[in-house]
């Protein structure tokens, strides 16, 4: 089975997220009530039911022979406080708010699922293993790696008080294999596991269908528990209509009212003040917010200035040129203001041009090859974005899966024109292109609104050496559209990057002309099927880290890709009250799918920021502007 990446979802989508506070100039006044809520109906007592035996999991259970960890690392600020309001922007209203079904897979959605639902086991912040206990206390992985066991923490609870059981994880796999919901990858992708067994209350079993590695991940960690009281009779199809937009409870410290849902205006999200997990290790430091409010602001520019003005208390800085020219104002200067360079391992994403293997001219690699000469990606950095960026060498860039002896492709008109003459491209016409059996070289390039900074550079440098590029604008739908059903010679791309790669679904050969995977280029080589069916297969950590390096570098030298470009860190401005960790945010996640529940509100921050807000003559310190506690935590750990 292949399994399909989230991220050829998510590059239609553009959300951007802020913060927002006081008016500018004006003493902070209190917006919203923030009370933590609750809306328990049963009165569950703690504990586990005394109706089932130790050795079923219930009270008692020892763990004998499973798996389970106490001194695993946490993600928050141990100093953290609870408390406060958050107000953050999004540039569209969702299109769904489930976490499950047709059209859910959004920023938002994505983001509010962590704070609302919750996973059997969690992932250690720090090493990256799944080994934090979350609704699970204890988990077993048999002999054949094919068999996995949960026992389910006895004072789990969902929002309304009802236990959280094996019943909950069943219906929550049935949903997903329900072809009504509409979602081919969950259909798939859960249809690889048999239908779970509870073997108590709160011990449940599954068995994959397949040996992979990541089978136990995806069951364990990225599938989110969904209450059975309510869904267990629902068929996907009455699940789609009745949750369109309807948040379902679930058994994380946050709800979402359906009465403080305005579509296409904004969202609340309220702390739960009953919620179970809150004195567990996992939430040391975590879910500070007593409410965090999304409002839909859809311009950048109103955004950013909303943001400059006090309106909003962080901004996400996606433009070079923003931070480097747009911060000349009075409240950074003054550092009521403040931003910050993150660099942490979140992992790169796969950018640049497409080549269509499939299609003339790019079915000769020599071709493919010379274009890639001339993209000149080092002229755009310079030219258009600040020296912001590195050049992408990689199908994994910034992580430790790139091959260094990749080959490193840069701008050289020479070696274009020598690739292109061995390929037949020989004679030019009087305009001074290409021409080859009668027929000039000219390539329809489409592209979306922005790029069109660099591709017109793009166009003149292909024009240097008798290549004719016709610059074609059109909407994203349309280019997922063209890209997924492979009609086209040469496309943009940009792919997320995953935190678990999964190299089949963009390099093995059965997915070429397979549509919703990410093989675009229409790569086949038998040595990379070979070797993405080993990194399905190997348990071992070191091992499939040598695979994915091995799979990189064939893979490069198959030139499907003229590579773009990557920021090594995520840029944050925000207004300076608020508190964080170490690393301001997660290890391998961006800003916003984090921030939300790793941030707080600093009280001692927040006095000096009204005072300095009321005072223009006080300034307020802006510590170190490059954050680089990730990398260092990884240069230390690697010496050892």
């Amino acid at each position: 089975m292949k399994f399909k990446t989230f991220s050829i979802l998510l590059i239609l989508l553009a959300f951007v997220f802020s913060f927002s506070s006081c008016g500018k100039g004006e003493k902070p006044k209190k917006k919203f009530d923030t009370t933590p809520v609750s809306i328990k109906q049963f009165d569950t007592p703690p504990g586990a039911d005394p109706s089932v035996s130790a050795e079923l999991g219930g009270k008692g259970f020892k763990g004998e022979g499973w798996q389970t960890s106490k001194d695993y690392n946490t993600l928050g600020n141990p100093k953290a406080v609870k408390g406060g309001s958050l107000i953050m922007s999004m540039r569209d209203f969702p299109a769904t708010l489930r976490i499950v079904g047709k059209d859910f897979n959004s920023y938002f959605n994505l983001m509010a699922e962590d704070m609302v639902y919750e996973a059997l086991v969690g992932e250690d912040p720090v090493t990256g293993e799944y080994n934090t206990p979350r609704l699970a206390t204890h988990w077993k992985i048999s002999d054949d790696k094919k068999t996995f066991k949960f026992r389910i923490n006895p004072d789990a609870r969902w929002a309304d008080g009802k236990p959280v059981t094996s019943e909950d994880v069943i219906a929550t796999w049935k949903l997903a294999v329900d072809p009504g919901i509409l979602d081919a990858y969950y259909n798939e992708l859960y249809n690889s596991y048999e239908q779970p067994v509870a073997e108590s209350k709160y011990i449940v079993s599954v068995k994959s269908k397949q040996l992979n590695w990541r089978q136990f991940v995806y069951f364990a960690n990225s599938m989110k528990i969904l209450p059975a009281h309510i869904i267990g009779n629902m068929t996907g199809k009455d699940f789609l209509e009745k949750f369109q937009f309807e948040f379902l409870q679930g058994s994380g410290p946050y709800i979402v009212d359906k009465n403080e849902i305005k579509k296409g205006q904004s969202i609340m999200i309220r702390r739960r003040s009953d919620y179970w997990g809150e004195k567990e290790r996992f939430a040391t430091g975590l879910y500070n917010f007593d409410l965090v409010r999304f409002e839909v602001i859809p311009d950048e520019t109103m955004e950013f200035e909303k943001f400059k003005k006090g309106e909003t208390d962080v901004f996400l800085v996606t433009r070079a040129q923003t931070w480097a020219e747009k911060f000349d104002f009075d409240e950074f200067k003054r550092g009521v203001v403040n931003r910050r360079k993150v660099f942490n391992e979140n992992p790169g994403p796969t950018s640049g041009l497409t080549f269509n293997i499939r299609k003339e001219p790019f079915n000769d690699i020599r071709v493919r090859k010379a274009i890639s000469f001339m993209y000149d990606r080092l002229k755009f950095n310079e030219k258009l974005f600040f020296n912001a960026y590195i050049p992408i060498d990689s199908y994994f860039p910034g992580t430790e899966f790139e091959n260094p002896n990749n080959p490193k492709i840069r701008y050289n008109v020479d070696s274009a024109q020598r690739l292109l003459t061995e390929a037949g491209w020989k004679d030019k016409n009087k305009d001074g292109y290409l021409v080859k059996d009668g027929k000039i070289f000219e390539l329809d390039l489409p592209f979306t609104k922005g790029m069109d900074r660099y591709l017109t550079i793009f166009q003149e440098d292909l024009k240097k050496v008798g290549v004719k590029l016709n610059l074609k604008e059109i909407d994203g739908t349309t280019m997922f559209k063209l890209g997924n059903e492979r009609n086209f010679k040469i496309i943009p791309i940009n792919f997320d990057g995953l935190r678990i790669p999964n190299p089949e679904n963009t390099l093995e050969s059965s997915t070429a002309n397979q549509d919703g995977t990410t093989n675009w280029a229409g790569i086949k080589n038998p040595k990379l099927d070979e070797l993405c069916k080993a990194y399905d297969t190997t348990f071992d950590v070191k091992t499939r880290i040598k695979i994915l390096r091995e799979i990189d570098i064939i893979a490069c030298n198959e030139f499907g890709y003229a590579f773009g470009w990557y920021p090594p860190y995520l840029r944050i401005a925000f207004h300076n009250k608020f508190g964080f960790p170490d690393g301001v945010i997660a290890r391998n996640l961006s800003a916003i799918s984090v921030l939300p529940f790793m941030w707080f509100n600093d009280p001692e921050k927040a006095l000096e920021y009204d005072a300095a807000v009321l005072d223009k003559s006080k300034t307020l310190p802006k510590g170190d502007e490059d954050n680089k506690y990730w990398l260092d935590l990884k240069e230390k750990k690697n010496a050892k």
